[in-house]
């Protein structure tokens, strides 16, 4: 009883999303990550909380490490924080998005001069901005956040309590292995 499990809708997009709620509530899930706010007053009916939610990011390739779309996520962002926090929930993902040539560096002070941002609106609503660490060599090819050290560095750099990396065990044991020792 003391671990809330989570699921990721979209691994069950085809399910409609009240008997997928059904679902996971007959077997002990507690929330659902990747709803966005269209969803959540159907997690509310049943009872789940969305660990993480979505809804302000363009995808997973146009992300914050490029500046032709910091505008954009950031009026996505700006709308989209004080909506998670009027819901009750804490958490909101964010993606470096692809390199497209962008060496580490370029990425870093991109990605660290957009989200700078809006962090000052997350640390007023109390969201977590969160941002994913994905593989690039199997799942998403050219994705810039795909090694820890990376993350890390990201975060030190913003310097807000507000912003967080989602650690996928998945994704770091392709790009990286050696998991345990990392964490």
């Amino acid at each position: 009883g003391n671990i809330n499990h989570a699921v990721c809708r979209w691994c069950y997009n085809d399910i409609p999303m009240e008997d997928f709620c059904v679902g996971a509530k007959e077997i002990g899930i507690k929330g659902i990550d990747l709803v966005g706010p269209k969803d959540w007053p159907i997690l509310k009916k049943f009872g789940l909380h969305s660990s993480m939610c979505n809804g302000a990011e363009i995808n997973l390739v146009d992300g914050w490490n490029d500046t032709a779309f910091h505008a954009q996520l950031i009026r996505n962002y700006s709308e989209m924080i004080p909506l998670v926090a009027a819901a009750g929930y804490t958490n909101l993902i964010c993606f470096s998005g692809n390199r497209r040539g962008k060496d580490d560096e370029t990425g870093l002070k991109n990605c660290t001069d957009g989200l700078k941002q809006i962090m000052s609106l997350a640390e007023k609503n109390n969201v977590m901005v969160v941002m994913e660490l994905l593989n690039s060599r199997v799942d998403h090819k050219d994705y810039q956040c795909d090694k820890t050290a990376w993350g890390v560095e990201l975060s030190k750099r913003i310097g807000s309590p507000n912003f967080k990396l989602l650690y996928d065990i998945y994704h770091m044991q392709i790009d990286e292995g050696d998991v345990i020792r990392t964490i």
